[in-house]
Order: C-alpha cells, then structure tokens, then sequence
C-alpha cells in the first residue's frame, strides 16, 4: 500500500515522540497515546484500501451477498465455460473461489437460446431467509436487447429458478440492464453507528440475540422493515447514433444522444411484485459520459445517506469509472460527488461494474487486467467509508 514521503516521515517522528515519555508523563498516559497512535495507523490503512485482483479470470460486473460468515459473489456470464451465471466464495473476503456451479442452469423461455448475453446479476436475502436473483437477457425476437428477470431460490448458491416472464422490457427505449435489489432499512438493528460506520464488535456481542442483523433473516440486508427496491439502467445505448473516434463501442457518442436512465422501482417483500411507476433517478450527461451511465448499487449509509454508485463512459475505453452520487431521499434528487475509482487510481484501468454490501462498506467491481482491454475484468475489492456526502476508500 502507497504512502507519500510526507505521510512516512510523520508517523516515523509520531513513533520515536511517543517511544519518549516526557517528563510529565504517566505510564498511563503513555500507554494511552500509543494506543492512540496505533488506531491512526490503522485509520490510515483503510484509506485506500482496494485490493485485487482477487479473482484473476474473467469476472466482470461482480455482486456481493453474505450469508453466515460466507461471501458470495454473482458475475457476468463468460463465453465458452458452459457457466449462464458463475460464482465464487470467500471465508475472508481476501482469498476467493470461483466454483464450478452455475447460479441459474436454466433459463426462461423469454431468453434469447442462440446468443443468451447474461450480464451483471445480483441475489439479495429475503425477509423470509430465501433468495432472488435478479439478471440481464438478450431477448428471443431482438438479441441487440436485453429485459431484466428474477429467479428464486432456497440457498444462497442456487439453483435459481426463473419466472416464465421478464420484470422489466422496455424495448422501445432500449431494453434494460443492470439490475441491482435494495432495501431501504427502518431500524438498523444491533449494527448500531459508531462515527458513521458499522459497528461490528457490537453485533458480535449479540451473536445470539434474535435482533441481529446477521442471524434473524428477518433482518435482512441490514435493517428490519422498510421498503424493497431495484434499480437498474434502460439501456438507452443500445439505439444509440454510432461512436465517435475514441469513445469506445457504446454506440452513444454521435449525437442526438438517447437517454439511459437509471430507475429506482419498488417492489413487494417477495422481491418481485411491482409496486408503483418506476422513477428515474440519474441520467447521462451527454458526451461528458460516452453516452452512459449504468451498473447501478444502492446503499444506505449508517448515517442515513443515500449513496447511488454507478459507472459513467463506455466499458471499453479508459474513461469508465467508479462513480457515485448521493441524496438524502432514497427517490432523489441525486447530485454526483465521485469518481471513487478511475483509470489511473493505484494502477486501475477501466474499473466499474461495482456493488456494495448493505453495510455500505464492502465493495466488489471489475477493471482490465493484465492488458487495456475489455476482454479479461478480474474482480476487485475495497473497503469504503461514507462520511455524509463523501466516500473514500
């Protein structure tokens, strides 16, 4: 992990201050600021604490899920492993699995057979402890388009079992993409906010108490009660007017530009029953973005704040970033304060496709390695922190 000089030179000099008591000190009072100086180091150690590849074959457009003490993540279908939807596991969070099962070993009727495009899926724990598993599809009669379909499941790692029918198709304005499940907690639950982060030693002291988050699945995804939501991208881009030299192979830089909106749609406890219209809650800002945002996560921060993080430029080009906007209503408006990440960023090229944990401080996403291109996107993790409207990692 980088550090300058200048921040070297004074945690040196920290050190060899406090290894010297001065004349007034106790031992106390030594042991104290030692202490003190020992959760700087660590404070200082989260700051840019992105890490990978965790996962060096292609895995791009990963989502994240715990359950127990296991982690899970949900990736875009590779081409030529006979895999619709892989999978990996960690113990750790560091030190991943990919396994050789497939999330959905079926697919509904709707998807198009021939050139099936499964991109960018994300399973969430429902309040009665199952699963759904929300993806991307190009369709039977428009390969050029996906819809976005849900499939259910008992366990965590499938098998996942596919409605007949999509949830979202709007064709005419491009179809959609990038689904990505969200709960918008009431009560929080045994996590309780320590300076605006999780306090995870708390949970574990109520380990065995039914209010914790992580052992009642009633608690799901961080909070009793509150209203579900999926966002995801109307894949605008897919009508877009062509490229221009330089911006990629999004087919949305030649102007009149199309929208691609990412929506916010509110559906039942089952995950899957429409509640209400859908509402748009962040959209391209022409050229300044390839034509494109999409690859949607919504969290909500311990200290209430809304954090929209999404991807801006085309996938292929090094303009696609880490990016995020915030709000204090969960239906906007949403003001960008990101990038988070961008090529460049401790020797990233092109990442994206992020997904964050419900705890708002676990983050999974992609970028091109070895080489600057799109055919090989490892996996990435960071830990993050929200102060307010700021994220760092």
């Amino acid at each position: 992990m980088y550090k300058s000089p200048a921040t070297l030179t004074f945690l040196l000099s920290s050190l060899f201050t406090l290894g010297t008591p001065s004349p007034v000190d106790t031992a106390a009072n030594v042991h104290q600021k030692r202490a003190e100086y020992v959760r700087g180091i660590s404070s200082l150690e989260v700051k840019r604490s992105e890490n990978g590849p965790v996962i060096t074959q292609n895995f791009p457009d990963p989502s994240i899920i715990k359950v127990g003490s296991t982690w899970w993540a949900f990736a875009t279908e590779s081409a030529g492993t006979g895999i619709n939807i892989p999978m990996a596991s960690s113990t750790d969070f560091k030190t991943w699995t990919v396994t050789s099962q497939d999330a959905l070993p079926n697919t509904p009727p709707w998807v198009n057979m021939t050139a099936q495009a499964l991109w960018a899926p994300d399973a969430n724990q429902l309040d009665d402890g199952t699963f759904v598993l929300y993806f991307s599809a190009a369709v039977n009669n428009n390969s050029a388009h996906h819809c976005v379909g849900a499939a259910t499941s008992k366990n965590v790692n499938g098998p996942y079992v596919p409605q007949s029918d999509p949830l979202f198709c709007p064709i005419q304005q491009g179809g959609a993409i990038d689904p990505a499940g969200f709960k918008d907690w009431q009560v929080k639950g045994n996590w309780t906010a320590v300076n605006g982060n999780w306090n995870s030693k708390r949970a574990a002291k109520y380990s065995n108490n039914n209010n914790n988050s992580w052992t009642n699945a009633s608690w799901s995804q961080g909070g009793m009660g509150g209203q579900r939501y999926i966002t995801y991208k109307v894949d605008g881009n897919s009508l877009g007017n062509g490229d221009l030299a330089g911006y990629g192979n999004c087919g949305n830089t030649v102007s009149p530009i199309v929208p691609t909106p990412i929506v916010l749609q509110a559906v039942a406890a089952d995950g899957v029953t429409i509640q209400g219209s859908a509402v748009t809650i962040l959209n391209n800002n022409g050229l300044s973005d390839n034509g494109v945002v999409e690859a949607p996560s919504l969290v909500k921060s311990a200290g209430g704040e809304y954090v929209l993080f999404f991807s801006n430029g085309c996938y292929d080009t090094a303009n696609y970033t880490v990016n995020y906007a915030t709000a204090s209503s969960v239906s906007g408006p949403y003001t960008r304060n990101g990038p988070l990440f961008q090529t460049g960023t401790d020797g990233l090229y092109a990442p994206g496709g992020a997904d964050v944990l419900w705890d708002a401080q676990h983050m999974v996403f992609h970028a091109d390695y070895p080489d600057h291109n799109a055919t090989n996107r490892p996996m990435y993790t960071a830990i993050i922190n929200i102060q307010g409207n700021t994220v760092t990692a």
